[in-house]
């Protein structure tokens, strides 16, 4: 007989298997449409590529991120995810002139489900990294930054998700307004 853990573990990993089959987009958004992208899957979670300031200038930092946004009782997983489930993960993707850092979660929530333990992220939270643009990075050239999200979403059963979200952030020589999810950025210690 198998163990609740047991039985999870096999459910997430055959949805893992099907989901990667199936096919899922992301559109593109520039600084004109609030310096994001958006996955477009049919899912409980809704994943977001941010940024803090609405451009960047050579030689500057800001910050990227993914706002993920789940359904009511739905959460993602943290890594560690404890007894059960899979971690979220974030690849990010830049040119060769910009530096992406170290990726910052805020503090994990933990559920209890059955007789495990997990932790994860539920309602609306934001990753991050920080992004240091070249000094030789010419302006009027925006920088094509990309990132390749992975979750599994959990309720009463769990659903994996992913997306490739991708957006122009542009690149001027005057000083950086931040953008509309500025905020957010704050919510998560360094």
């Amino acid at each position: 007989m198998l163990t609740s853990h047991a039985r999870f573990v096999i459910l997430a990993l055959s949805l893992e298997l099907i989901g990667a089959g199936q096919p899922q987009t992301a559109k593109s958004a520039s600084a004109f449409e609030g310096v994001s992208a958006v996955n477009e899957q049919v899912h409980p979670v809704t994943a977001e590529l941010i940024a803090e300031h609405a451009s960047v200038q050579p030689g500057g930092r800001t910050r990227i991120g993914i706002r993920f946004e789940m359904e009511p009782g739905w959460h993602i997983y943290a890594d560690p995810p404890g007894d059960a489930g899979l971690p979220t993960n974030i690849a990010w993707s830049s040119p060769s002139d910009a530096t992406i850092g170290d990726l910052h979660w805020p503090t994990p929530e933990s559920f209890v489900e059955e007789d495990m333990k997990t932790f994860g992220y539920s309602g609306v939270v934001i990753a991050y990294s920080p992004l240091t643009i070249s000094a030789k990075q010419p302006t009027g050239q925006p920088l094509d930054l990309q990132a390749a999200v992975k979750w599994l979403a959990c309720k009463q059963l769990c659903v994996p998700g992913h997306a490739t979200l991708h957006f122009n952030l542009p690149v001027t020589e005057s000083i950086p307004a931040f953008s509309a999810h500025a905020e957010l950025f704050d919510l998560v210690a360094e």
